[in-house]
């Protein structure tokens, strides 16, 4: 894992606004510390930071009025500027895997909810044709019995004599 104080020689390059040419030159000069990890070079951000403000400005370090520019200041400042970018960067990083596993557990559970509404209607379906069966069955029996007991009904009625 590269530590905060590392970032991408492409990152660097935007950063810097150097181009890629430029930083290999100042890395095969020994300019800069860099290391190479997964075909990647990744570069030393506080280290790289002093190469940002280069020797021909230190003697334009003094300004107008005669006061002396403190270049540590600014090369502290262009490392701090440089460490939060990567602090950025990495809690972006984690940001986008952390809505990668949300996205995942809710795939997940969508599955499962489309799996439980599949049984359920199965079981609605099941549960239909046991209904239809009772209702065929029920009107079987009230046919059955209104020819047993219709007869014996009728004649056991009353006559109107009217």
């Amino acid at each position: 894992m590269i530590k905060e104080n590392w970032v991408s020689i492409r990152e660097f390059s935007q950063i810097t606004g150097m181009d890629l040419e430029t930083i290999h030159g100042m890395i095969t000069r020994q300019e800069i510390e860099f290391k190479e990890e997964d075909g990647v070079i990744y570069i030393d951000t506080e280290q790289g930071s002093k190469m940002l403000v280069p020797e021909a400005m230190k003697s334009l370090a003094i300004d107008d009025g005669g006061d002396s520019i403190n270049l540590d200041f600014i090369e502290k400042t262009i490392s701090t500027i440089l460490n939060l970018h990567e602090k950025v960067i990495a809690s972006k990083d984690e940001t986008v895997s952390v809505l990668k596993e949300e996205n995942m557990f809710l795939k997940e559970a969508l599955i499962s909810v489309q799996e439980i509404l599949e049984d359920e209607r199965s079981n609605v379906r099941v549960l239909t044709e046991q209904l239809d069966n009772c209702q065929e069955e029920l009107k079987f029996v009230k046919k059955k019995y209104k020819l047993m007991w219709g007869k014996v009904i009728e004649d056991y009625k009353p006559k109107n004599k009217f």
